[in-house]
């Protein structure tokens, strides 16, 4: 065989492998367009069958009476509610009573999954008794500070928190004089205002760390909590912080100083043991955007009668 003739095979074997090739081609774009096909008469039919239950399900509900009593307050006139029908695929009726019922439970579930204690769940500023007894006042006897403010000065700080004129909040003092109202009066407050709030106190917050270090790590833990609209850190200081705490506490507040989002911070001890308990490095961030620290000590009102008490001891 000669030069010309491997030529010439040469190319016809390339000639019928570019022919296979675009018979290849051919063959798979016939066949993406049977798929497409098949796929766009299925989902037209779905769509159709679900256009045909739909008007079957309008024609239903336009059967049904507008009004009747409601199943679940009687004597109460429930109407049909077209939308919630929509949603639930079935009719529903309402009555006033049941939307307020369904309000209410939205309200009890947001403050739940914020963790604001159950016992101040109807807290506000204005409910706030300041009138309590034995107050301790700003200066003793002798004209010497004591480092404590009056209940009114805890609720003045608590409407600068909520003014904005501070970014963060120490709200300290004896146990039982109302720490906890007041905080959740402004996270309740926060709430309604669509904010996303998280309350826990530090042993729990530690403990949650500790156990991440098994699962995702603590800085999941710590990140979810920096990112909380409103932070309300319960019981500092009540126990030495552990190894990790300066760490996990510095990570949280750090991150919140640098968003610029406000903390409300609890517990019983005084500023200069808040102060060696938090170290020099958060309470720099603390005091960035402005910082309020109210001291106080009056007389526990729990278990009293203006604590909803029937008996006190």
């Amino acid at each position: 065989m000669n030069d010309a003739e491997i030529i010439a095979k040469a190319q016809a074997e390339h000639k019928r492998r570019q022919a296979a090739l675009a018979l290849q081609k051919a063959q798979e774009a016939e066949k993406l367009r049977l798929q497409d096909a098949t796929a766009h008469d299925a989902a037209e039919r779905v769509l159709a069958m679900f256009a045909a239950k739909s008007s079957a399900f309008l024609a239903d509900l336009a059967k049904l009476p507008a009004h009747r009593d409601c199943e679940r307050h009687p004597g109460t006139t429930a109407v049909l509610n077209e939308e919630a029908s929509w949603k639930a695929a079935r009719p529903v009726y309402r009555c006033p009573l049941c939307v307020d019922a369904k309000v209410k439970q939205r309200w009890e579930r947001a403050m739940i999954e914020a963790g604001i204690p159950a016992d101040v769940r109807h807290a506000t500023l204005a409910n706030f008794d300041t009138a309590r007894p034995n107050v301790t006042p700003s200066e003793d006897a002798n004209g010497n500070k004591t480092g404590c403010v009056s209940p009114a000065k805890f609720v003045q700080s608590c409407q600068a928190f909520l003014a904005r004129e501070a970014r963060n909040l120490f709200l300290c003092g004896a146990v039982g004089i109302g720490k906890g109202h007041l905080a959740a009066a402004v996270a309740l407050q926060r709430l309604r205002d669509g904010w996303r709030v998280i309350w826990t106190d530090c042993a729990a917050l530690f403990r949650a760390c500790h156990a991440a270090y098994a699962a995702e790590g603590w800085q999941v833990i710590a990140d979810r909590h920096a990112g909380a609209d409103l932070l309300i850190l319960d019981e500092i200081c009540l126990k030495a912080l552990p190894t990790d705490g300066e760490e996990i506490l510095f990570s949280i507040l750090d991150q919140r100083h640098k968003a610029g989002l406000p903390t409300i911070l609890l517990g019983n001890a005084p500023a200069q043991q808040v102060r060696e308990w938090l170290g020099s490095r958060i309470l720099d961030r603390l005091r960035s955007g402005g910082c309020k620290f109210c001291f106080g000590a009056w007389d526990s009102m729990r278990g009293r009668e203006r604590d909803g008490a029937s008996d006190e001891f």
